[in-house]
């Protein structure tokens, strides 16, 4: 099975850009094919999940919706747990104009099935709205009454069971155009930056642990992939040799007079999924030492595996193991083995849900900088499309509170460190998180407690207004990831902190659709960090000591991003990206270019390059110094080039 990408909070393609194919999949799905488990495990746990005339429906709004759209639904045959039908609320609908350019014209007078597939027939709605039905290709767009594309619904092409909507009754796709609130669609969290797109996401059985919530900031695309990883569905496997479909469905949970117990056949059972994904990159960054100029080239490549067994709608189990090698590298001694994820979930009577192991999480609603972050050190290269950090060792409790659309997660954390060369011990620690959809956004407080560290505290929110997406995060602190260090004289030393500070990033982004086929998405972020340093002397002291942290070195920072991109197979889009140290007046630009070459979506390119400019000595700008005093520094960075593979596999 190939893995997928989940679309959180961050993170994927507007809808129009997912609307060519024969038969109108939809972000890698297909009525009549694609499974109940296969969507769960590329889109996550939806934000409801409800058992009606025979059908399980999953909905995903606010930040659970994929990228794109307000809300998406997606209904399923309640015993073979195979998708029927998709509903979806455009968050950037098309325009009349460029679903005719995309689909063809009204089929007139001529009867359907000789008009062919590119037309559509006209049905009136209430409330003075319209239908455009697409049969051939299983497609119907409800207009309303100015004329505007409303929501979308996906079918099975020429589908025998209800192919039109009754005059006197509107179809769900249209009641729900009505009612679900807006959502602001992550369009550019990094999270988008696959923190988990390599990965099944932390997700439940089909039976409906689905509701268990997952960390609205935690997995998404790589960032500046937003248009081309939404979140396909793994291929659909072959049924078993009893003729049933064995993606890990169980049938409803209403089915058995006690949802707890499972019968016999669900018992046998047995579910195990493989896959992974392959990234490689290939880079050259230039270096400027006593007046000339080398170049360093790199070469790495990993591998991340995971089998993900579900025995049981209860229980499922998870590991990924990733392999890295570069041949270019003089430090690594051959390939490197690290264990990325290893984690048991199971249910108790279905209202507590319970995860412990190694599991990937990441929290904050930010691109670059996510201050209430807590359990993770930063990323130090969130403009890459692959973030290379792995899980983190916890036990999670979970309780969801469906009515409010909430939901409370009690942690345990243990982090084994070093305290020596021959030493090693292990911090416990814990938290609490809770977090709330509210009307068009969402808010989760977060609240951190470890040995040998003041408490730490966060609250993170996210809204959408119009065009416009904000979101924020604040954490409250009383020391820092790293040691802390003063000016004494000419040399340093280490200082703690008194009080406590407040560490505050935010951002907005616009999108805008031009030309039919393209859009443009700009954001604005900024980071305040009094945690950092105003003067650039501590730059060479920092990075001797191991306390260097790049894009966390400063108090003010700044991003600006633009992305452009055109709908198409190959899914092409450019972005130019600059960072600032504000205070420092030292900068970064990046421009990359994203594509699907091969016109498949589970084989990603990007090349890039990008340029640090300012003064010498300044954050971008100046020559990291090794720990090891004899070792001769490599030189100041004048450029970096690349490009980067991504294969699901």
């Amino acid at each position: 099975m190939m893995p997928p990408l989940p679309v959180r909070a961050l993170a994927a393609a507007i809808l129009l850009w997912s609307l060519a194919a024969s038969a109108e999949p939809w972000n890698g799905t297909e009525p009549g094919t694609t499974t109940l488990q296969q969507v769960l495990l590329s889109f996550g746990p939806p934000t409801r999940q409800v058992h009606e005339d025979g059908a399980v429906v999953l909905t995903y709004q606010r930040k659970a919706a994929p990228g794109g759209t307000r809300s998406t639904r997606f209904h399923f045959d309640a015993r073979q747990g195979v998708l029927r039908r998709i509903e979806v609320v455009p968050t950037k609908p098309p325009t009349l104009a460029g679903l005719v350019a995309l689909y063809g014209p009204a089929c007139g007078a001529a009867k359907a099935s000789e008009a062919g597939p590119d037309c559509h027939e006209e049905e009136a709605a209430p409330a003075r709205q319209r239908w455009w039905h697409y049969r051939a290709r299983g497609l119907s767009v409800l207009l309303d009454k100015q004329r505007r594309v409303k929501s979308m619904r996906y079918t099975e092409p020429l589908a025998s069971e209800s192919p039109a909507p009754a005059r006197g009754a509107m179809a769900s796709a249209g009641s729900e155009g009505a009612t679900v609130p807006a959502a602001a669609a992550a369009l550019d969290v990094p999270r988008a930056a696959p923190a988990t797109g390599t990965l099944p996401p932390d997700t439940d059985s089909a039976s409906g642990l689905a509701t268990a919530a997952v960390d609205p900031s935690g997995a998404g695309a790589p960032d500046g992939f937003e248009d081309l990883l939404d979140a396909p569905a793994p291929a659909p496997r072959p049924a078993g040799p009893s003729g049933a479909i064995v993606e890990g469905w169980q049938g409803p949970e209403g089915e058995a007079a006690d949802p707890w117990h499972e019968t016999a056949q669900e018992r046998q059972q047995d579910v195990l999924a493989v896959g992974g994904i392959y990234f490689q990159r290939a880079e050259v960054t230039g270096l400027r030492s006593q007046g000339k100029t080398s170049y360093q080239p790199v070469l790495p490549a990993l591998a991340d595996i995971y089998l993900d067994a579900t025995p049981s709608k209860h229980v499922r189990g998870f590991m990924m193991g990733r392999l890295a090698y570069d041949p270019l590298s003089t430090e690594a001694n051959g390939p490197a083995a690290v264990l990325g994820q290893m984690w048991l979930k199971f249910d108790v009577a279905q209202r507590l849900f319970v995860t412990a192991g190694r599991q990937e999480i990441r929290w904050g609603s930010s691109q670059i900088w996510n201050p209430t972050d807590f359990l993770q050190a930063p990323n130090p290269d969130p403009l890459n499309i692959f973030d290379l950090r792995t899980g983190v060792d916890m036990v999670r409790l979970t309780v969801p509170w469906e009515a409010m659309a909430a939901n409370l997660s009690l942690l345990g954390t243990a982090n084994v460190e070093d305290v020596s060369e021959d030493l090693r011990r292990v911090r416990y620690g814990g938290g609490v998180r809770a977090e709330m959809a509210v009307g068009t956004g969402e808010i989760a407080a977060t609240a951190v407690f470890d040995q040998s560290r003041r408490p730490r505290y966060g609250l993170d929110a996210t809204m959408a207004l119009g065009l416009l997406d904000f979101n924020a995060e604040v954490a409250w602190v009383g020391d820092g990831n790293t040691r802390l260090w003063a000016r004494d004289g000419d040399s340093f030393v280490e200082r703690t902190l008194e009080g406590r500070k407040l560490l505050v990033s935010a951002g907005v982004s616009a999108t805008f659709n031009f030309a039919e086929l393209y859009r443009a998405v700009i954001r604005v972020e900024g980071f305040h960090n009094p945690l950092g340093y105003d003067d650039r002397a501590f730059l060479p002291w920092l990075s001797s000591q191991g306390d260097f942290r790049p894009l966390f070195h400063g108090r003010y920072y700044a991003m600006g991003q633009v992305n452009i991109g055109r709908r198409g197979v190959s899914q092409l889009s450019l972005i130019f990206t600059t960072i600032a140290n504000v205070q420092d007046a030292s900068y970064l630009s990046r421009l990359a270019f994203n594509s699907s070459p091969f016109d498949i979506r589970d084989i990603f390119v990007q090349t890039f390059v990008e340029v640090p400019y300012g003064e010498r000595g300044s954050e971008f700008r100046f020559e990291s110094i090794p720990a090891d005093p004899t070792v001769s520094g490599s030189g100041l960075g004048v450029f970096r080039a690349g490009v980067s593979l991504y294969v699901r596999i």
